[in-house]
């Protein structure tokens, strides 16, 4: 039995074609091994060949598979238990509309589109048809929709439920449609039943079906209030997602989600759809792998994704909190307190007003200084900021000055010690539940390591000697002290440096990492100094370590500064050639600058790079620099909203300033 624990492995149902497969295929363009399944073996053979043509031979495999039969679905389990050993990802998305198409197939886009225009809140209309054509619908069909729709999904969750224990990170994604939503729903009683989310029970679900189809066979459809078209389809689609709901509860450490994912041209309705298969999958494949992180990812809800037009994110459960992008009320909807796509936005926050496409920035150390003018810079180029201290009465000061800018509606604050997990997590919980994602980190918070006694131009002179040498080649000389001061530096103050320079900017980015993930162009921006540049780091072994950026890994960077620690502790500094000024501040630096490079290799996708702003008027340098924080905080906006484009953004880089420079 092959059970590589690194390896994550998917079953999509109803895969040979349409969005089954093209998610098959972004999975396993992804690295997920993919278990294709059909009902009709020599379809998913001929399916599986397509696939292996774009090179995914090594990820996908075949297995039949009919959701209606316990014969199949137990082969299959056995087939997964006994070649994989277990099964992160399960997608529903075997279905069928239970009804045929006489005539006219424009037919079903008006209807599908009568309820489409619905979503943002208004009552359903009646579909105005005048395709020439009908739909047949039958008892037997009716019955079959439902067997397959909601009790295929049913059986298959059932079943692989031990094999998806043996993950790490579960998750089912169980299609449905925005059809299912309980406003389309014109039996009130069976709305009632199935909006009541504490009192949901599978027996309540199974009340709701064998009332509908008792009254189809007794021919007291309408009278019954039950929906003109393709009733069916959508009880099945209303009790997916009640079944999610209660999965959700019964299993709250799998993440279990229903998902419309749009007017997807497919043969299902007869391809008049307006989306294309792959903007469709693209929306299972975000549930599928959503990511692990200090937050829990998101469980029992249920998500319409659209892509190209004005469309919504819509459910069929209770929320007050949606907003529009032009402030219309679009009720039940929910996701945390947000739900989003690129038009439409939810949030309970008293920001109120937000967009979709909006850009969401975390900034540390930002009551003051280069971080907070970064903050004002942000805001006002349109960003949603959330300004970070770790005091709280001055973060909320620098929060009150910025609105006094006119950025009210553009930032926020939240107390944050990037010391501190609990802190961290405070806030990774905070940015889930209010925003859903976040697009730019720039680690900004940062500490000396030492107190100066006496003439404060004692620190310019320090850095003036380093930072005429940037540009040149010649070695670093002994800084010419004339003022008269001095450095006092201590081990717990030295500690403390690299705990919040380095440690902390690690802390935030693994914290971070899960909902950087869900942004389209994420940024991280890892504020550093020119003397934490490797020429300027005296001592041979540690400048060997560092600059070696293809055997270069977090454990020997920690390597390295606990080696620092230990001869600091030894009193034996000097004697080991480590630096004579500032020396924590200067290794806390030169650890981003090697974390930065690390992280760029580990997430290619994102835009990741450390910085160094000049030496800027701040109160870690005593006010002595000679450049304005607007100036530095320049440098690190270019950095955050680098564009998109053809050319992929820099990754994995040094800028001193806004030039690019060497490590």
């Amino acid at each position: 039995m092959s059970n590589q624990s690194s390896n994550r492995f998917a079953v999509v149902t109803g895969a040979n074609k349409g969005i089954g497969f093209e998610l098959c295929r972004q999975l396993a363009s992804k690295g997920v091994i993919v278990i294709l399944t059909a009902r009709d073996e020599k379809r998913g053979s001929e399916a599986l060949e397509i696939l292996k043509g774009f090179g995914l031979s090594q990820n996908v495999v075949f297995h039949q598979l009919d959701v209606m039969d316990p014969t199949s679905i137990a082969s299959l389990v056995d087939f997964i238990e006994n070649t994989y050993g277990k099964l992160d990802i399960l997608v529903n998305n075997a279905g069928i509309t239970g009804v045929s198409v006489e005539g006219d197939v424009l037919v079903v886009k008006e209807i599908i589109e009568a309820d489409e225009v619905s979503i943002p809140g208004t009552e359903p209309q009646e579909a105005h048809i005048t395709a020439n054509g009908k739909l047949v619908q039958t008892y037997e069909w009716a019955e079959q929709c439902l067997q397959t729709n909601y009790y295929g999904t049913k059986r298959m969750i059932e079943a692989v439920i031990p094999l998806l224990r043996l993950s790490d990170s579960p998750r089912i994604v169980n299609v449905s449609s925005y059809m299912g939503t309980l406003k389309f729903q014109s039996n009130e009683w069976a709305k009632q039943v199935l909006s009541n989310a504490e009192k949901l029970t599978e027996d309540k679900v199974d009340d709701v079906l064998n009332k509908f189809l008792q009254d189809f066979k007794e021919n007291s459809l309408k009278v019954n209030g039950w929906p003109e078209y393709l009733p069916a389809y959508r009880l099945s689609k209303s009790a997916i997602n009640a079944y999610t709901r209660i999965l959700a509860k019964k299993y709250p450490n799998f993440c279990i989600n229903c998902v419309c994912p749009g007017y997807v041209k497919t043969d299902i309705n007869g391809n008049t759809g307006s989306l294309t298969v792959e903007e469709g999958a693209e929306s299972l494949l975000k549930l599928a792998l959503l990511p692990d992180g200090v937050a829990t990812p998101p469980s029992g809800l249920f998500r319409k994704f659209s892509w190209e037009e004005l469309k919504y994110v819509t459910n069929g459960f209770s929320s007050e909190n949606i907003v529009s992008e032009h402030g219309e009320k679009a009720p039940n909807i929910v996701y945390k307190g947000l739900l989003e796509n690129d038009k439409w936005n939810a949030s309970t926050s008293p920001l109120g007003l937000l967009l979709a496409n909006s850009l969401f920035a975390v900034v540390t150390g930002a009551n003051k200084g280069i971080g907070f003018e970064l903050c004002r810079q942000l805001a006002s180029k349109g960003v949603i900021v959330i300004l970070t201290a770790r005091d709280e009465k001055r973060g909320s000061e620098a929060l009150q000055i910025l609105k006094g800018f006119g950025h009210s509606q553009n930032v926020v604050f939240h107390q944050l010690d990037v010391m501190d997990p609990i802190s961290i997590a405070s806030l990774v919980d905070f940015i889930e539940n209010t925003y859903g994602k976040l697009d730019i980190l720039v680690n900004n918070a940062g500490v000396t390591g030492v107190s100066v006694e006496g003439d404060v131009l004692f620190v310019k002179e320090i850095i003036e000697a380093d930072e005429v040498l940037i540009h040149d080649d010649t070695k670093p000389q002994e800084a010419h002290i004339t003022a008269n001061g001095k450095l006092v530096q201590t081990y717990e103050w030295a500690e403390q440096c690299l705990q919040t320079n380095y440690y902390g900017t690690k802390r935030m980015i693994e914290a971070f990492i899960p909902l950087l993930r869900l942004s389209d162009s994420p940024r991280i921006v890892n504020v550093s100094s020119f003397m934490g540049k490797l020429k300027f780091q005296s001592n041979e072994w540690a400048k060997q370590v560092l600059s070696n950026a293809e055997k270069l890994t977090e454990d020997k960077v920690d390597d390295v500064l606990n080696k620092f620690l230990q001869d600091f502790k030894e009193n034996s500094l000097k004697v080991n050639g480590w630096p004579e000024y500032v020396p924590a501040y200067r290794l806390s630096k030169s650890a981003i600058n090697a974390y930065t490079r690390i992280l760029a290799k580990k997430y290619p996708n994102y835009s990741i790079n450390c910085v160094c702003p000049g030496y800027v008027k701040t109160d870690i340098n005593g006010n002595t620099g000679s450049l304005t924080v607007e100036e530095g905080a320049e440098s690190l906006l270019k950095l955050a909203l680098l564009p998109d484009g053809e050319a992929k953004p820099p990754s994995g880089l040094f800028f001193f300033r806004q030039n690019l420079s060497p490590f």
